[in-house]
């Protein structure tokens, strides 16, 4: 057993990618949520566009111009409807959102054996056995998903550490002349 100083570049370096893991899947999860309602919004627009274009079709007399724009509105609706379902991002989603749960686990394990000041060479096999398995049963984490996250995580880092202090006023420094006054008297 040792003493953990705070230090020590593994356990500083393990903390800062599974942090990096935990936020980077959150995000990964939102975007997938937005760009699932993004797509499955756009394929409503269409498909109502679609629908008046064919409408519109059948009550005026039929200009070439107008059934082809119908023809081609209901071929890009059927083509987002498609993408919507084969992206799976339901499925997707879940499981971002697990594996920030588990990276999450795995960060308090890590903090609360940090915190503890004693960890074990057996509570640190332990920790990373437990993040090898939800590196295994995550996701790939997207690229931008895990460089927002590291730079997201470098933000706060840099506003939770302090500034160093500024210097001290020098003692022998000269006072001006209504300072040397208040304070002679």
């Amino acid at each position: 057993m040792w003493t953990y100083r705070g230090d020590e570049p593994t356990v500083v370096q393990w903390l800062a990618a599974i942090r990096v893991g935990h936020e980077g899947h959150q995000l990964a999860a939102k975007v997938t949520r937005r760009r699932h309602r993004t797509l499955g919004a756009t394929t409503a627009v269409l498909a109502t566009l679609s629908a008046s274009a064919g409408f519109a079709c059948l009550l005026t007399a039929p200009r070439t111009s107008l059934v082809v724009a119908a023809a081609v509105l209901a071929l890009v609706t059927a083509g987002t409807a498609l993408l919507h379902t084969f992206l799976n991002d339901p499925d997707v989603i879940a499981s971002h959102q697990r594996a920030s749960a588990e990276y999450g686990d795995v960060r308090r394990q890590l903090e609360q054996a940090v915190l503890s000041e004693r960890i074990t060479d057996d509570r640190l096999s332990e920790i990373r056995a437990d993040w090898t398995r939800v590196e295994k049963s995550s996701p790939t984490l997207p690229v931008r998903a895990g460089r927002q996250a590291a730079d997201y995580l470098q933000v706060l880092a840099d506003a939770a550490t302090p500034s160093a202090p500024s210097a001290p006023p020098r003692q022998d420094a000269e006072l001006d002349e209504p300072l040397k006054e208040l304070t002679a008297s």
